[in-house]
């Protein structure tokens, strides 16, 4: 349904008053349209991009990028790059994150989706210039045999926003020349006149319009798209970080077992060199030692290959020197603050904050709803436009409009369809449903991994000060059975036994290092330091 409430055309003598009644009629509703516009702009489509990641307190995911971009032609802004390179936990999450080429293609696949959402919010934000011409060919034969045609050329701009909003602004001339036929002198006369004209539309949509729902469903798919991306970098960036925290954790424990198994054959290997050593026992002993050096030659030999795929996850090339550090195997303050259930509960509430997945299924709740409540109230779809011409100059013709104005306005009403908006409602309340769903799932296995890697560390812990008890007493042991085997108290297998269970009790202190740093770093990852050692944060 179109009707239009308002039309007024001037010649000689209309109203000064009424002209101005005109004029500013036009302009306020025009300041309305920009101004609902302007503000339902702002709170949709410009605040609005998904999953607030950010670089060092910055603002937008592009720092996160320049972060990144400085860091690389900046040496002294992380010390990834020092030299000699010595590699320890924040050292090899600051490298995944710079180097890892897999992280990098992660990343700008990130970047490349954002932008694509930024250039689709720009597409239905946007400004645009144009000009155009326009020629109108009439024939009146009725009206003297009146034949011609009117011309204008008109120069403007177009500024769309995302709630449907429309304002178009243009300004040009306009020509006419017509032929008639003169009845009393039987012959034709032409008449031709031209002059400038300044031009005013908008357009506003109100309830449930249907452009504005389309753009809604349009965006939430350009926004479906960053999030995956976003959250598939994310995802990456953590397996990566744990896949080489994981290699780095196993390099330490079997650098640590070769040292061991290293002990233990220069020990036996100064005991098959002693003076005092019965010649019938040199060849058990030659075995022994045999036995060891294949076991610390695999440790070896596993070591490679864990430092290899060390250094492929965080970016060291062939020929790259780097050292090892071995850490120190301590309860951290992390670990220490879940024995109470109070710091276990805000240790679980801070894994929850820093998980991406949560952040992203909240923001697509928020986007399914605002579908939701666009098809509530999408029965009508209703837009009301006002335009208002003003012809400042002219030339004295029989189209002669100088000093003239029109206003018109209108409310175009249509009504949509019930099914589809029914089916719509339909289809948001059951996505949200799944995103609560899956929020809720998360929430579980989340809770349950940092209970069981927290019970783990301390449990390992506990177990600690028991094992390194036991190797000691191995040590003494095997020193006293050493000096007895020369006094003839011992024999060699008792000899031998003793410094085998020495290395059996090392290597059990090895593994409960090995499991603790391990869980140490899956609750570093759970909780979202990783993130945060990088810089990466997620603003409100």
């Amino acid at each position: 349904m179109n009707y239009r409430f308002f039309h007024c055309d001037t010649a000689e003598g209309l109203s000064f008053f009424l002209m101005t009644l005109g004029r500013w009629t036009v302009c306020l509703f025009l300041s309305a349209l920009l101004s609902g516009c302007a503000k339902n702009l702002s709170e949709r489509s410009l605040s609005k991009i998904p999953v607030g990641l950010t670089a060092k307190s910055t603002s937008s995911i592009a720092h996160v990028e320049q972060h990144r971009e400085e860091s690389e032609s900046n040496p002294r802004a992380v010390t990834v790059d020092e030299v000699p390179l010595v590699l320890n936990q924040e050292k090899i999450i600051q490298m995944v994150h710079l180097k890892s080429a897999q992280v990098r293609a992660d990343r700008e696949e990130m970047n490349a989706a954002k932008n694509g959402l930024l250039e689709f919010q720009a597409n239905l934000n946007r400004f645009e210039p144009f000009v155009e011409l326009r020629n109108n060919l009439s024939d009146f034969p009725h009206r003297f045999g009146a034949f011609g045609n009117s011309v204008e050329t008109v120069a403007g701009v177009k500024k769309e926003t995302f709630e449907g909003g429309v304002l178009t602004m243009e300004g040009g001339g306009a020509y006419s020349r017509f032929t008639f036929d003169k009845l009393m002198s039987g012959h034709k006369e032409e008449e031709s006149g031209g002059g400038a004209l300044v031009r005013i539309r908008g357009e506003k949509p109100f309830f449930g319009s249907r452009r504005r729902q389309e753009r809604i469903i349009a965006q939430a798919f350009q926004e479906s798209t960053a999030r995956k991306a976003q959250l598939l970098y994310l995802k990456n960036y953590r397996s990566y970080v744990d896949s080489a925290l994981s290699y780095f954790n196993l390099s330490v424990y079997y650098s640590q077992l070769i040292k061991i198994y290293q002990r233990y054959v220069d020990d036996l290997n100064a005991l098959a060199k002693h003076p005092q050593l019965k010649v019938s026992d040199v060849k058990r002993v030659q075995s022994v030692m045999g036995s060891a050096e294949t076991t610390r030659n695999t440790y070896d030999a596993r070591l490679r290959e864990y430092t290899q795929i060390l250094e492929a996850h965080i970016g060291i090339g062939p020929g790259e020197e780097y050292t090892i550090e071995m850490p120190e195997y301590r309860l951290s303050t992390i670990a220490s603050n879940a024995r109470n259930p109070a710091g276990l509960s805000r240790l679980i509430e801070k894994a929850g904050q820093n998980n991406p997945t949560f952040r992203v299924l909240n923001d697509a709740i928020s986007d399914t709803e605002l579908q939701r409540q666009q098809a509530i109230k999408g029965k009508y779809d209703v837009t009301a436009f006002l335009e208002g011409t003003l012809f400042p100059v002219g030339s004295e013709s029989f189209d002669n409009r100088l000093d003239g104005w029109t206003v018109g306005g209108g409310l175009n009403v249509r009504l949509n369809d019930r099914h589809v908006m029914e089916a719509t409602r339909l289809k948001a309340e059951a996505q949200i449903r799944q995103f609560k769903a899956t929020i809720e799932a998360e929430e579980i296995l989340l809770r349950q991994r940092i209970l069981t890697m927290t019970h783990g560390i301390l449990d390992n812990h506990n177990n600690r000060k028991k094992i390194s008890e036991v190797v000691q007493q191995k040590s003494e042991e095997y020193q006293q059975r050493l000096k007895a085997y020369f006094d003839g108290g011992v024999n060699i297998d008792q000899l031998l036994d003793s410094r085998s269970e020495l290395a059996s009790q090392e290597s059990g202190l090895a593994s409960n290092q090995y499991n603790s740093a391990d869980r140490e770093s899956n609750l570093l990852s759970a909780i979202g330091n990783i993130y945060e050692i990088v810089g990466l944060t997620f603003d409100d």
